[in-house]
């Protein structure tokens, strides 16, 4: 295994019972992308698009997520951290994507101020001075992941210029 850091956002549906994943994107931390797909979806075929942006009919000529599996299982394969925010990996692994012995450092975690619905990624991105689109339905999962490697740049950043003060 290389040692190799991948950024990945991941969109789902909702409701928590049946969500699925709606929008993928992999990258690595120089905003190289390696994958970004709007998937259909197999049991919700409605949730509430102002979570992620995405319109249901805006998926019905997708290809569903299984589609891309195998092309995804083999960007991971080759990784040893993945860095997020709010990781989803119970909902890639429920798909079939094997996670196990990967190290991920989910940028939710260390920002966590008061464990409420403040800790979002438009906060981060506030925080650190990162410029992510106000209006939801002009984001895109490009513009969620490269969010994700500024503020993790950042962070190690300030967690290095703290460790050699």
């Amino acid at each position: 295994m290389k040692n190799r850091e991948l950024v990945y956002w991941v969109d789902l549906t909702g409701p928590a019972a049946l969500d699925e994943i709606v929008r993928l994107t992999i990258m690595d931390t120089n905003d190289n992308v390696l994958f970004n797909h709007t998937f259909n979806t197999k049991l919700v075929d409605w949730w509430y698009s102002e979570l992620n942006g995405i319109k249901p009919e805006n998926t019905y000529s997708e290809k569903p997520f299984e589609s891309y599996k195998d092309e995804i299982q083999s960007i991971f394969n080759d990784v040893s951290r993945l860095i997020t925010f709010n990781a989803s990996n119970f909902f890639l692994e429920k798909q079939g994507i094997n996670l196990s012995k990967k190290k991920i450092d989910d940028l939710a975690d260390p920002f966590r101020v008061a464990g409420d619905a403040t800790d979002t990624i438009d906060n981060l991105c506030i925080y650190y001075g990162y410029d992510l689109p106000t209006n939801i339905y002009n984001r895109t999962g490009l513009d969620y992941a490269k969010a994700i490697n500024y503020c993790w740049h950042e962070m190690e950043r300030y967690k290095e210029a703290q460790e050699n003060k």
